[in-house]
């Protein structure tokens, strides 16, 4: 099979992949849950533009996230006391209990894919994934180091 095919087929394997685990459930986008997830593994508080920056999406696109998080009371965002101009945006508790129990869900189906495979496929997809991201990683470095 020549790379250009291969390159194809895992697209379209990880085109289903994430629909498995990471898939909508209770009303929550992915995006909705990958800001949610933002607060849980990063920090406690972002401005929307850092959202943006770090997502890589409009401000536009963040602030509808937003809007539709702050609808479901997932998170909340108030002024900041020593600069009145800027907007903090925190999680609330409940969006910090569906981000956790989404994250715990989706290492529990993860978990099951991995018992699938056994041990040692397991361990070989594990050690190309690491590959790759750390290929990605040295691809942005460079990429920021080139603007």
């Amino acid at each position: 099979m020549d790379m250009d095919r291969m390159a194809e087929e895992l697209f379209d394997c990880m085109v289903v992949f994430q629909r498995g685990p990471v898939k909508q459930m209770q009303g929550i986008s992915r995006g909705e849950m990958a800001m949610l997830g933002y607060f849980i593994m990063n920090e406690p508080e972002a401005t929307p533009t850092e959202l943006s920056q770090f997502f890589n999406l409009s401000t536009a696109r963040v602030a509808n996230t937003l809007n539709s998080l702050e609808r479901k009371k997932l998170i909340v965002r108030e002024h900041d006391s020593a600069d009145r101009r800027k907007v903090l945006v925190h999680i609330t508790p409940l969006g910090r209990q569906i981000a956790e129990e989404k994250h715990n869900k989706a290492l529990h189906c993860m978990g099951e894919l991995l018992t699938d495979l056994g041990e040692h496929d397991a361990a070989e997809l594990l050690r190309i994934f690491q590959r790759i991201r750390a290929r990605m990683e040295q691809n942005e470095a460079e990429a920021a180091q080139n603007e």
